[in-house]
């Protein structure tokens, strides 16, 4: 449950129900919904780390589930696989640097 929100249910009926002080209901008017990224084509680091290899290079067709990456975080190396069959396309981060967490490794 979000911060603030609450869930009634009375005879029946679910309602979700926000509790903000006068303020945050003024201001909450201005209030913009945020953008949905699609990030269905990129690989992303899942944590902090280091990028130890790349399995593919740019341009290589690669299979759901294949290996893409491996990347060290706490002294662990993490196989990062393909979500989906695709092309390859640029490889953004050099072998041997750091990454923040969902940085754009591909």
């Amino acid at each position: 449950s979000n911060e603030g929100e609450l869930k009634l249910q009375m005879y029946g009926a679910d309602v979700i129900v926000t509790i903000q002080s006068e303020r945050e209901y003024e201001l909450s008017a201005h209030m913009h919904e945020p953008l949905k990224i699609d990030t269905s084509s990129l690989i992303l680091s899942p944590m902090p780390g280091t990028l130890i290899s790349y399995a593919v290079d740019e341009g290589d067709y690669v299979e759901e589930g294949q290996e893409l990456c491996v990347v060290e975080a706490m002294k662990m190396q993490n196989l990062i696989r393909a979500p989906r069959a695709g092309t390859i396309g640029k490889c953004k981060v050099t072998v041997g640097n750091s990454l923040q967490a969902d940085q754009l490794i591909m």
